[in-house]
């Protein structure tokens, strides 16, 4: 019972965070990216044309509020949003409940944009990422004991920056990618479990679903693709057993694939073009990665700014005892997800807390922090003490980061050493 206390607990100080610090004022939630992942839907259900992505930056500039929201505008004058439409679709039933509440009640005006809509798109974040933390939950359970299972569903839920994306910055596409890949990853250990085409076809779903939010997260196929591999003689048999089972994989791809048409459909319809390059103007340099800076600098270095995740990365070794099956996909998917995810021009990827684009990685990489608990039993008292000491120093270091962040003393993109320690305190 004790995971599932941890859960409770990252839930209520979720809820808490989520309704604390917003001011709610007209079109704060849907600044800039928020804006764009969101600007399907008030374009498609309200404003009847799917070339009006521009509908919130107008009424932001009549409000004399002018802010960037990633729009990328066609050859013909209709606007679109440059980032896809997975977060749009999973904020989709939630639009819909306010929608209904905004036109029913009539204090609020139904444009797509008002405070029930705003509060939608929060609680959308809030949900998800707690739902993923659920699911985290049960992976890990299946793996660990509870106790080791409620340490690390602590490190994850409150010692990351997964905290700050399921609620001060909820609206963004992040706690939603950490539910699909979550589901990804539970779905792939159930299927080489027990080979039934059900959990085939959630790796496709989730897989899918998650690319269409980020393009990128399309690399986690790595995941399903080598989950088990423990051996020289385990690879080698690996595409006997994917064809043994060419069927299930398949469907699989075409569960994906029909949810990736999407996007290709929204294009058609809204430009004329199978694909359009709304990215046109920024680009990846993998000639020029900043992996080092990603990873160490105080402009926004994933283990400055959420060190647990260097346990994380240690337990990979501990791994090797306690849940081999979890090394290859970490080795092979971490190296290749730095890089590409590094090589893009803005590598600190705008505001935000930390390096935002890994927060997909966390339900992987609880495995490995759950599986250096798990070997540290063997330690002595002392060492053991000092394994968990460092985890909760992780929680106490993220959640005061994460409050300073939230309150402007810790810059969104733009900090230095100098600013990071005359800020600290």
């Amino acid at each position: 019972m004790r995971s599932l206390h941890v859960w409770l607990v990252v839930a209520v100080l979720a809820t808490l965070a989520v309704f604390q610090d917003r001011p709610w004022k007209a079109l704060d939630v849907l600044d800039y990216d928020a804006g764009g992942y969101y600007a399907y839907l008030p374009s498609a259900f309200i404003y009847h044309d799917l070339g009006r992505a521009d509908s919130l930056q107008r009424l932001a500039l009549a409000a004399g509020r002018p802010q960037e929201r990633g729009l990328y505008t066609l050859p013909d004058g209709r606007v679109i949003s440059k980032y896809p439409l997975g977060v749009a679709l999973g904020e989709l039933p939630w639009f819909a409940g306010a929608h209904a509440y905004a036109c029913l009640s009539h204090r609020y005006r139904a444009d797509g944009f008002s405070r029930p809509y705003q509060h939608s798109v929060m609680l959308a974040g809030l949900v998800y990422g707690l739902l993923g933390l659920w699911i985290v939950r049960k992976l890990l359970l299946h793996f660990f004991d509870d106790r080791r299972t409620a340490w690390a569903l602590a490190g994850v839920g409150l010692g990351t920056n997964y905290f700050n994306y399921c609620t001060y910055d909820a609206a963004m596409a992040h706690a939603a990618l950490f539910m699909w890949q979550a589901a990804l990853l539970y779905c792939t250990v159930r299927w080489y479990e027990t080979f039934r085409p059900r959990w085939a076809v959630g790796v496709g779903l989730f897989l899918g679903l998650a690319t269409l939010c980020r393009f990128t997260e399309a690399l986690y196929v790595v995941i399903p693709l080598t989950w088990g591999i423990t051996s020289w003689a385990a690879l080698r048999q690996r595409p006997a057993l994917l064809l043994a089972h060419a069927g299930q994989w398949g469907l699989a791809a075409a569960v994906g694939a029909a949810v990736l048409s999407l996007q290709f459909l929204f294009w058609r319809v809204v430009s004329g073009h199978w694909v359009v390059d709304s990215y046109s103007v920024e680009h990846f340099y993998f000639s020029q990665p900043h992996v080092l800076y990603g990873l160490f600098s105080f402009r926004k270095g994933w283990l400055l700014y959420t060190p647990l995740a260097g346990l994380m990365l240690l337990g990979l070794v501990a791994a090797r005892r306690r849940l081999p099956a979890a090394v290859v996909p970490a080795l092979v998917l971490l190296p290749v997800l730095l890089y590409v995810t590094f090589s893009w021009e803005a590598w600190w990827y705008g505001g935000g807390f930390s390096a935002r684009p890994l927060v997909s990685l966390y339900p992987l990489l609880a495995l490995p922090l759950a599986a250096l608990l798990a070997v540290a039993r063997g330690w002595s008292r002392p060492l053991q003490a000092g394994l968990q000491a460092a985890v909760v120093l992780c929680i106490t270091l993220n959640l005061w980061q994460t409050w300073q962040y939230a309150t402007g003393y810790l810059l969104d993109d733009k900090n230095t050493r100098e600013l990071y320690f005359s800020k600290f305190f």
